[in-house]
């Protein structure tokens, strides 16, 4: 991989929660290249979140350093993030009952000078955007009232229209019905494919991750176990190392995927002594 291509680069980084007294990222050191979509995936608290956070820019490595297209992320302001990478964080609170068309223009805020109102252009990509997320019934009720799937679609729509180079993304379709799934991953994935966008997106389904994203960062107990082309590694005994169940995977020669067929009774059930402790498998 060229430098050019090269979107973030990890060097040695360790992330602590001080809360738990241990590290909730170990020691990675990966390069992220530019214009894929990435999916991150591994048993919950192997630290994919955390991952994204750091890569945000909303925490700092404990440790090590992230670099930003060539540049330390810390060195950036607010501001200058917020024009480069959007973050779909995978829990939010929004108690106040704000209009769901007034949530999804503060998603122009970066773009719009202070004490000013939205740009005929920022108020075309609102529109543009409450069409293709299918919002149009949603846009005059309160976001209080809305279903989880219905907000994470709203949430979903801050993202689109801040019309970032880079988009960080924390299980974003989790509340959704399964036809939304797969037409917001669509949307992903050819932004990634069309526009040169880069999306990076924590998922829980192997399948769907196989199904949509050319790379993958595999991740257990705050490391990197592998990361690179799908296709090149994801396999069986990869599966079974990081998740503690047996698979077959099988080649869809209709798409060029790969999918996972879990074998029954297989499992292994793996505790933690906390959040983010070592895994013991029973």
């Amino acid at each position: 991989m060229k430098d050019r291509d090269s979107l973030f680069r990890l060097n040695k980084v360790s992330f602590l929660y001080k809360k738990f007294h241990t590290k909730a990222i170990d020691n990675i050191s990966i390069t992220i290249d530019k214009g894929h979509l990435w999916g991150i995936i591994g048993p919950n608290g192997s630290g994919k979140s955390t991952l994204l956070d750091l890569l945000s820019g909303f925490r700092r490595p404990s440790a090590g350093n992230i670099f930003f297209n060539g540049k330390k992320i810390s060195e950036y302001n607010k501001k200058s993030l917020s024009r480069l990478i959007s973050f779909v964080p995978q829990k939010f609170y929004i108690n106040i009952p704000f209009q769901v068309k007034d949530i999804i223009i503060m998603g122009r805020y970066p773009f719009i000078p202070r004490f000013s109102n939205p740009s005929s252009y920022d108020l075309y990509l609102v529109n543009q955007v409450i069409k293709m997320l299918d919002l149009e019934n949603f846009i005059n009720r309160y976001i209080t009232e809305l279903s989880g799937g219905e907000t994470q679609r709203v949430i979903l729509a801050c993202a689109f229209v801040q019309n970032t180079p880079v988009m960080l993304l924390d299980e974003p379709t989790s509340n959704m019905d399964i036809s939304y799934v797969l037409k917001i991953l669509n949307i992903i994935q050819k932004q990634a494919k069309t526009r040169g966008k880069t999306a990076i997106m924590a998922m829980h389904d192997i399948n769907l991750a196989s199904m949509y994203c050319d790379r993958l960062i595999i991740m257990k107990d705050g490391k990197v176990i592998s990361y690179g082309d799908t296709r090149s590694i994801l396999n069986e005994e990869i599966i079974s190392k990081v998740f503690n169940v047996e698979c077959q995977i099988y080649n869809d020669q209709s798409t060029g995927g790969r999918y996972v067929i879990f074998k029954k009774d297989t499992y292994k059930i793996t505790n933690t002594d906390n959040t983010y402790g070592k895994s013991i498998v029973q």
